[in-house]
């Protein structure tokens, strides 16, 4: 590595050498003459436009050139450049050298004695790499002058970029081997770039930190934009691609400049310790963003300025901002400080003689290719020393960490006794505690078990409140007809005493008109139908009796408390029967049952407890309704292939949203307190769910209520229900 860097400050030395005799703005060649870099020979003319031809500029004035590889600034015509070269010695073949190849067009013309073109070449960077007479990045043309004659060589020269122009004039020989020398540099260059690259690429395939990769990429970076500058890459890469070749050095310089900071970013972490510096990172990725798209729309003097002006900020922002990190005790910066203090220092000697503020010379054109070769191999020194910093680092922490261990160990183990003391007092709470909570769990379950017995017993106090009522109606009608059937019954027994008390026929005439006389006084015809209708009576409130007992015989099913088939339409007849005494008068029942109902597998007594609930609460709302709408209780069944439906309806109130979502929580009721103990409709909604079945609810305030059971035919009842 050390002997490449040798090899570089070697070489340009040797650019250094002059081996000519200069006299007056005629370059004489001399039997001593190897090569000459021109600068007072040369003489210059600007024109504004492109239309002049070689016989209209020889008329014009030319200015004279007093330095070796003048910088001619910019120029938005066609620029003109004049030497005359006059051959001393036996040899006639020579070459022409321009060691600048980013210039857009170069027309060259050789003049005799006597102003006659002899000899014409078309090239440059906006054309084809075929164009040129030698394949290298250099401008080279072949000049034959024949002993003790003069020629003029006549540059006209079109470009975006400045116009720097070291023109060599040299024999064949040194021709090759001013061309070998910038190869060998440049190679040297290129390969120092790429060992590096490959290195730092291995040691990141080891180490896995990103900062190597990012790294690599910058180097590759680097190198193939200083490859871009000293024309290889239009040479072994793009030398048919003209647009490519005129845009490359703006394009690779952005790319460059934003993979710079990314680098800066990573190695110098400036968002943690620079954050100010690290926020106005993102202002320089725009800029050079800019001037990467600005680029591709074409080159012009303001994107050439513009980069350069950028670079040389670039450079002082990124040794700044090593700066400010390493006093803010990063210490692997001083190696990056360094590195880009070195690369900063070619830059800014490369950036002066671009832009003419100092004199252009082979060392000052090469300064930016030394900077970024120290630059490689300073960074990667700067990364191998903060791996070794971060191994110390990483050590010191483990040994701090096992103190810190150590001393936590002797504090947890002083903390296990304590947590053990009061791991047992709190075990002996908690016992405590689970005491209480099994008693209060055995009061709630025993205060249940009483709040759902207090709902049976009111249920039941209805439902028996209302089977006495029914019954008292028909036995009462019976107890009323006993009396006047007991005087009839007396009266047509006294008329057949009567008959019975004749002794013989011969009396029978006799008591006869006496007996007749007496069935008038009593008027047997009417008792006797007095009888029947007595009789029929009697009858009726039997049949009456009867209905209700069996009515109440199939709502209670208290022989079926078992899964078995059911009839709901029964049930819910028998329902209504049982609380036929709740109805109104002024409350008509609808009902609307389907036929062949199929037969439901279900407890039947749990079944009609559901639908005494359901019907008696909508009784109760019609009956505290103050509107003045119609009172209708409506009971409708159907089914399908799965489930029986029961739709129960009422037009009593009606419910809001809050009340109906909270109608089937246990204990919650919208009664007056003591009238109900909020657990009937709780009941209802785990009747249904045990069954695997359904219940909604549909209700509106001011509409009344709909409650819709649907119950599966063959149902899978989870379990028996103990309400």
């Amino acid at each position: 590595m050390g002997r490449n860097v040798a090899f570089l400050f070697v070489g340009l030395l040797v650019l250094f050498a002059s081996e000519n005799a200069k006299a007056g703005d005629t370059l004489r060649i001399t039997s001593d003459f190897g090569k000459s870099i021109l600068g007072s020979e040369l003489s210059v003319h600007r024109e504004a436009n492109f239309s002049s031809d070689v016989s209209d500029v020889l008329n014009q004035e030319f200015e004279q050139v007093d330095s070796p590889r003048p910088n001619l600034g910019f120029n938005k015509g066609a620029l003109w450049v004049k030497t005359s070269i006059q051959n001393l010695t036996e040899n006639e073949d020579y070459r022409i050298q321009i060691h600048q190849p980013l210039l857009d067009t170069i027309k060259v013309y050789i003049l005799d004695e006597g102003g006659r073109v002899v000899k014409e070449k078309f090239f440059g960077e906006s054309l084809n790499f075929s164009h040129r007479e030698y394949s290298a990045p250099p401008f080279i043309l072949d000049l034959t002058i024949p002993q003790g004659e003069f020629r003029t060589v006549l540059l006209r020269i079109t470009t975006a970029e400045q116009i720097v122009l070291p023109i060599y004039v040299t024999t064949i020989r040194s021709s090759e081997k001013l061309l070998l020398v910038s190869n060998l540099l440049f190679g040297a260059y290129f390969g120092l770039i790429l060992v590096m690259a490959f290195y730092n690429f291995f040691i990141y395939l080891t180490v896995r930190d990103r900062s190597y990769l990012i790294y690599v990429l910058y180097i590759i970076a680097v190198g193939s934009t200083q490859a871009v500058l000293e024309g290889y890459m239009q040479q072994f890469f793009w030398p048919d691609n003209t647009w490519l070749a005129s845009r490359s050095p703006y394009l690779f310089t952005a790319v460059l400049s934003i993979t710079s900071i990314i680098f800066l970013q990573d190695f110098l972490k400036t968002k943690i310790y620079a954050p100010r510096v690290n926020k106005f990172s993102w202002y320089i990725y725009g800029y050079f963003l800019l001037i990467f798209v600005v680029a591709l729309f074409g080159a012009s003097p303001i994107v050439h300025m513009a980069t350069q002006v950028g670079i040389t900020a670039l450079s002082f922002y990124i040794l700044t901002a090593g700066i400010i990190v390493y006093k803010s005790g990063y210490s692997p910066a001083k190696f990056f400080i360094l590195a880009w203090g070195v690369l900063v220092a070619g830059i800014i000697v490369y950036a002066l003689q671009d832009s003419g503020l100092i004199p252009s010379t082979p060392l000052t054109n090469y300064m930016m290719l030394i900077g970024s070769a120290l630059e490689a191999i300073l960074l990667s020194i700067a990364l191998a020393d903060r791996i070794n910093i971060l191994k110390r680092e990483k050590s010191q922490s483990q040994e701090q960490a096992l103190r810190v261990s150590l001393e936590n160990e002797k504090i947890v183990k002083e903390q296990n006794i304590v947590l053990e003391e009061r791991v047992t007092e709190r075990t002996a709470d908690l016992e405590n505690t689970n005491s209480k909570l099994n008693s209060a769990i055995s009061e709630l379950k025993e205060t249940q078990s009483q709040l759902v017995q207090a709902e049976k017993m009111a249920s039941l106090g209805q439902l028996t409140a209302g089977v006495a009522h029914e019954i008292n109606n028909p036995i009462n009608f019976v107890s009323a007809n006993i009396a006047p059937l007991r005087f009839d019954v007396k009266d047509i027994l006294d008329v057949l005493d009567m008959y019975d008390s004749i002794p013989d026929a011969e009396t029978f005439e006799a008591k006869k008109k006496s007996i007749e006389k007496f069935k008038e006084e009593i008027d047997l015809n009417y008792s006797k139908q007095e009888v029947n209708q007595l009789l029929e009576g009697i009858e009726e409130g039997a049949k009456r009796t009867a209905e209700i007992v069996k009515g109440l015989k199939n709502f209670s099913r208290i022989d079926e408390s078992s899964v078995k088939e059911s009839d709901l339409n029964e049930g819910i007849r028998s329902t209504l029967n049982i609380l036929r005494n709740s109805i109104s008068p002024v409350t008509k029942v609808n009902m609307d049952l389907a036929e062949n109902l199929p037969l439901v597998e279900c407890m039947p007594g749990k079944i009609n407890q559901v639908f005494m609930n359901i019907m008696n609460n909508g009784i109760q709302a019609m009956h505290d309704n103050t509107c003045e709408k119609a009172s209708v209780l409506t009971i409708k069944t159907s089914y399908d292939d799965k489930y029986v439906q029961i739709e129960i309806g009422d037009t009593g109130a009606g419910m809001d949203e809050r009340t109906k979502s909270r109608i089937f929580e246990p204990f919650f009721t919208t009664k007056d307190v003591g009238q109900g103990t909020g657990l009937g409709l709780s009941i209802v909604f785990k009747i249904i769910e045990t069954h695997d079945g359904k219940i909604y609810v549909e209700s509106e305030e001011g509409k009344g209520t709909i409650f819709v059971l649907k119950l599966p035919i063959n149902a899978r009842i989870k379990s028996e229900l103990e309400l």
